[in-house]
């Protein structure tokens, strides 16, 4: 994996030339996330991702913006995570100056105009809603504030109308002011790199004035499992929605490639147990599947389906008793061959196109202040011996589970 780490103007840059590339993509990434956040002003990474995209000087609303982008044929998003939050522009390679423009403007030169602040509250309160109204989207918000408590992982990202409500532009500014620095910063930029020292001039130019040092300092974090093993939320629904739990590893824990290849054998892939077992066997579910998904400071090992309300009580049964086969170690030597494969080959093919590397790598550094090429990972899962996953099954036993589900 070819990709060098530099610093420009006490930024951290990251170029991952990609010759082959039809592509150039241009991410801004900064350790904003919701983690940063207090409980008084949870929610407001996300709400001033959305206001980014309002313009800045050159750009000064957000049609400039898009009618930019659109004019190159370019694609631009962004997303708020726990950890980040991350702004991109992919576009042909020969557009890089112009994407970067815009991204640099959007980000030095934020206005958050206090009228469309308020227009965005009401964008984002139906934003909101859309997921309230998603019930596989719920149960996993709501299981997340049981199980990680009143944390930065507990809260949700978006949180509350109260809370969007209560956002002002001078709240947003001293947000912004206080995380959005140098030292905070990660600029990655992957694909076909057509005149990266005309980029580096820029990014210096551009990002010059930016402040040195995040002010805003996140919160500790500390939490403890619940009491209650099992918890129902009240919702009209035309289905059941399940998600059971249990502890896995951080990202920190070489354990992780373990508890991978065993969600995978339980419900990674169209090949897997449950779904083999619980929805092309019995018909009980459209989705069903297991995922064991690992942060800096915490491992989640999840299952997730909707089931039939008529046979809910059947299918909860039925997938314990295929949990309850795992955890005591009644796994095969193919199954563990061919989870290992799947995962081997998914790594690969999920960062072919220039987004994709972007975001493997400006994630990883973001979160890590390191990188795991693709090979390095290569090498960790082919090191994972199939006693390591008959041993990391035991997280499965029914004492370890929690169980959430909506209807």
């Amino acid at each position: 994996m070819n990709y060098s780490i530099e610093n420009i103007e006490g930024i951290t840059c990251i170029f991952a030339p990609m010759e082959e590339a039809n592509s150039l993509t241009i991410q801004i990434m900064c350790k904003a996330g919701s983690i940063y956040e207090s409980a008084q002003l949870n929610g407001i990474a996300h709400f001033q991702e959305h206001m980014f995209f309002k313009g800045g000087k050159k750009y000064p609303n957000q049609k400039a913006v898009t009618e930019t982008i659109d004019r190159f044929g370019g694609e631009f998003n962004a997303s708020t995570g726990t950890h980040g939050v991350s702004y991109y522009v992919k576009s042909a390679p020969n557009f890089a100056e112009q994407a970067l423009d815009v991204l640099a403007d959007m980000m030095m030169h934020a206005q958050f105009d206090p009228e469309e602040i308020e227009k965005e509250k009401g964008v984002i309160i139906q934003e909101l809603k859309m997921y309230e109204d998603n019930p596989s989207m719920l149960v996993h918000n709501k299981r997340r504030q049981r199980y990680f408590g009143n944390s930065s992982y507990g809260r949700d990202i978006i949180w509350t109308i109260a809370t969007i409500n209560s956002f002002n532009q001078e709240k947003l500014i001293s947000y912004k002011q206080g995380l959005y620095t140098k030292n905070n910063l990660i600029i990655v930029i992957a694909g076909k790199i057509l005149n990266k020292e005309s980029l580096i001039e820029q990014i210096k130019k551009n990002f010059k004035s930016l402040l040195e040092e995040a002010t805003i300092m996140r919160p500790d974090f500390d939490y403890h499992l619940p009491i209650e093993k099992e918890s129902f939320f009240e919702k009209k629904t035309e289905q059941n929605h399940l998600i059971i739990a249990a502890r896995g590893f951080t990202g920190e824990q070489e354990q992780r490639y373990a508890a991978r290849i065993l969600a995978t054998i339980l419900g990674g892939n169209m090949s897997s147990r449950l779904f083999q077992n619980i929805r092309s066997k019995y018909g009980l579910c459209y989705y069903i599947g297991a995922a064991h998904s690992a942060k800096k400071e915490v491992g989640d090992f999840v299952i997730r389906a909707g089931i039939d309300k008529e046979r809910f009580n059947f299918g909860v049964a039925k997938i314990f008793e295929e949990i309850e086969e795992i955890s005591k170690g009644k796994i095969w030597l193919e199954e563990f061959e061919n989870a290992l494969g799947n995962l081997q080959g998914q790594l690969q093919m999920g960062i072919e196109t220039s987004d994709e590397m972007a975001d493997f790598l400006g994630g990883q550094y973001l979160e890590y202040q390191r990188i795991d090429t693709l090979e390095d990972m290569l090498s960790k899962y082919e090191s994972v011996s199939f006693d390591e996953v008959l041993e990391t099954a035991k997280l499965l036993e029914r004492e370890h589970l929690y169980l959430y589900h909506i209807q």
